[in-house]
């Protein structure tokens, strides 16, 4: 056995330095990059934005079986996640959404489900007051209180409208409107293009003394202009596993968030797992 993985180790530093040998030359760097963009993808990386593709759809099932309570979607745009919540859970969803447009699809989900679903017409963040959201259309997807994400291509021409808008912090709204009916957080989902860090630091208290059981984070290259890594976040979110969703429902995968691979600045969502929380 010994000799055997020292054979398999040989010829595997042996095939790199052939393909770096053919590959690692400047006319093959596009095929380079195909090749890494499909890795990505099988990694759970720029799979959008379908539930089933992104993978959310399969977390959403799983949750289920957990029985949940209490789920808060935070960045709910048009609610095509909290539909889902409300049609696979008997859980109470707790939306906010500050973009008034997107906000009308929101009140008539509540119409439909009004003893579990609460649509909130407010941004979050660290603490309660104003903010200035920067946004294309009026219901786009794209809104964002961080100015840095128009250095992304494809919304650089895009968020060109700006206006204040109110903000509270998960901890103030907690505490005031659901501390007397709810004892724990289910769900928390942020989806906040790029402000997921301030979010977090309006949600202390709820993650030190809550713990919600699961916490859905969407990571992107919002978060390389910003300084925010998916390590950086981590440190928010103690005593969780934290896991990788890959694309049409295959599973979820468990990653470390010390090494660089699981750092990377591509759109993907990353649920953190409380260690109580069984899967299987």
């Amino acid at each position: 056995m010994k000799y055997l993985k020292k054979f398999l180790a040989k010829i595997n530093r042996q095939f790199i330095k052939l393909y770096i040998f053919i590959f690692a030359r400047p006319a093959n760097q596009q095929l380079n990059n195909y090749i890494l963009q499909l890795a990505l993808k099988g990694q759970g990386y720029n799979n959008c934005c379908d539930p089933e593709i992104t993978g959310e759809l399969k977390l959403i099932n799983l949750i289920a079986k957990f029985n949940p309570k209490l789920c808060i979607d935070v960045g709910a745009n048009k609610g095509e996640y909290s539909k889902l919540l409300l049609l696979k859970t008997n859980a109470t969803i707790i939306s906010f959404e500050p973009m008034n447009e997107s906000f009308k699809s929101l009140i008539s989900l509540q119409k439909l489900y009004p003893d579990r679903f609460y649509a909130i017409n407010k941004g979050v963040s660290s603490e309660n007051g104003e903010l200035e959201i920067h946004y294309g259309e009026e219901d786009s997807i794209h809104a964002s209180f961080s100015l840095e994400i128009n250095k992304i291509d494809y919304l650089k021409s895009n968020n060109i409208n700006r206006r204040k808008v109110p903000v509270i912090s998960l901890d103030a709204y907690y505490e005031e409107y659901l501390s007397h009916k709810f004892t724990n957080v289910d769900l928390l989902k942020i989806d906040t293009e790029g402000f997921e860090y301030e979010v977090l630091k309006g949600a202390k208290k709820i993650l030190k003394e809550i713990n919600p059981k699961f916490s859905q984070i969407e990571f992107n290259w919002h978060q390389l202009f910003r300084g925010h890594s998916l390590n950086k976040i981590a440190e928010m979110m103690k005593n969780y596993r934290i896991y990788q969703l890959l694309p049409y429902g295959v599973g979820l995968v468990e990653r470390d968030v010390n090494k660089p691979e699981a750092n990377i600045y591509h759109y993907s969502n990353f649920v953190f797992i409380r260690d109580d929380i069984m899967l299987n």
